[in-house]
Parts: structure tokens; sequence; C-alpha cells
């Protein structure tokens, strides 16, 4: 028997592509990564939000009053919901 061993040809043809991978930049700025470690770091946004967000927006806060929590800004909501944010969320 004659020794044959496996020689790589290149890149498989039939392998899935794979996806590019994602700059961070975003989660970088959400986590305060780069630069200094342990100074917090805040980035301005502005958004708009449309009518049903807004409706959405004060019920979530009407069902905290009724829960008895204290009273969130539209502002502190949307900070609680993109720091529970993950990839599994958008689709």
């Amino acid at each position: 028997m004659s020794d044959h061993r496996k020689k790589s040809l290149g890149r498989d043809p039939f392998a899935r592509e794979r996806k590019e991978p994602s700059s961070g930049t975003v989660e970088r700025l959400i986590k305060g990564g780069g630069g200094k470690r342990n100074a917090a770091r805040e980035v301005s946004v502005r958004i708009r939000l449309t009518p049903a967000n807004l409706k959405h927006l004060e019920t979530v806060r009407d069902r905290l009053v009724a829960r008895g929590r204290r009273p969130m800004s539209r502002d502190e909501l949307i900070r609680v919901a993109i720091t529970l944010l993950s990839p599994d969320d958008i689709g």
C-alpha cells in the first residue's frame, strides 16, 4: 500500500460563505470599550419614535407606576431597553 496523505486543494467551493465580521463599534460604545477602561462614557443620540412606539412607552410607564415602581422618563426606559437588547432580539 502506498502512503497517501490528504492534501489541501484550497478553499472548499461547497463550504458556506462566511458572514462579514461586524465592526463592533456600537457594542464598544454601549459597553464603554476603548480608551480609558475605568471612565464612563456617554454618547448622545437622537432617535425618532413612531406613534406606536410612544404609545407603548406610555403603557409601560403606566404599568410601572401601577406596580408601585417609581415613575421613569422615556429616556430612562430607552436606556433600559438598549441595555437588555441582544442580537437574538433582532430578526
